[in-house]
């Protein structure tokens, strides 16, 4: 603890700032056994998983992953979040550009539910990232400052960027499901797929940003009332390990 508050404290040089890291989940390794994964103790709230959405059962950290029922696929999700120990110094003392820089489970701002999932041997087979609404319902002193529920979806750009997906080459714009609408003039509703055999994974994006059958963005009731969250805004990949035969 008193490291951290040491190299906090000296965030004002680049030097400094330049030393902090934490664990995330870029730093899980496909296709190895839990043990070969960072130390539980680089991560919190471990819990087994619900396809990417909010936790379920606690875990103790990667080993306990037969506890959660596999899932179709026949792997075993957990869910975990990143080390809070920054952003709770960073609240302490007053710090709000360092509660937003290291602020909950995110990535590049955006609010993010992260999970890794193991196959009955206990290696790691899948990475899941799915944007996370709830942040929006958090009451802090210090608000972070991360990307809104609206923004989500500008989250598939960047994760596609970082793999190298060609929304031409490697996407398909999806149609609109019954009821389904666009959000004023924009309706985002893409799938995208890649393989890449030199690193052997797979990767799936799933990118939404619409009004879901039954939304509005006004009050049907009081016309000149606008209405707040009725939309579908949000972005899910998922990295398959492709290394081993049918997998």
């Amino acid at each position: 603890m008193l490291r951290a508050v040491t190299l906090l404290l000296g965030l004002i040089s680049c030097t400094a700032a330049e030393e902090l890291r934490r664990a995330t989940v870029w730093h899980l390794k496909l296709g190895q056994p839990v043990n070969a994964q960072p130390s539980s103790d680089e991560f919190r709230g471990f819990a087994c998983g619900s396809n990417g959405g909010p936790p379920r059962q606690p875990l103790s950290g990667w080993g306990e992953f037969m506890r959660c029922p596999a899932e179709p696929n026949g792997l075993h999700e957990v869910y975990f979040e990143y080390d809070d120990e920054y952003e709770y110094i960073a609240r302490a003392r007053d710090l709000p550009g360092e509660v937003a820089r290291w602020a909950g489970t995110t990535e590049t701002g955006f609010p993010v539910i992260v999970s890794a999932l193991f196959d009955d041997r206990g290696v790691l087979r899948m990475i899941r990232i799915v944007s996370d609404p709830r942040p929006e319902h958090r009451n802090d002193l210090i608000e972070a400052n991360v990307k809104k529920r609206a923004d989500a979806y500008l989250l598939g750009g960047i994760l596609a960027g970082r793999y190298g997906i060609d929304a031409a080459r490697d996407c398909t714009t999806l149609p609109a499901a019954e009821g389904e609408r666009a959000v004023g003039t924009l309706f985002v509703k893409q799938s995208c797929t890649l393989t890449d055999q030199s690193r052997g994974i797979a990767i799936a994006l799933r990118v939404n940003y619409f009004r879901k059958p039954g939304q509005s963005g006004v009050n049907p009731q009081l016309p000149t009332q606008l209405t707040e969250g009725q939309f579908e805004s949000s972005a899910r990949l998922e990295m398959r390990d492709t290394s081993v035969s049918g997998r």
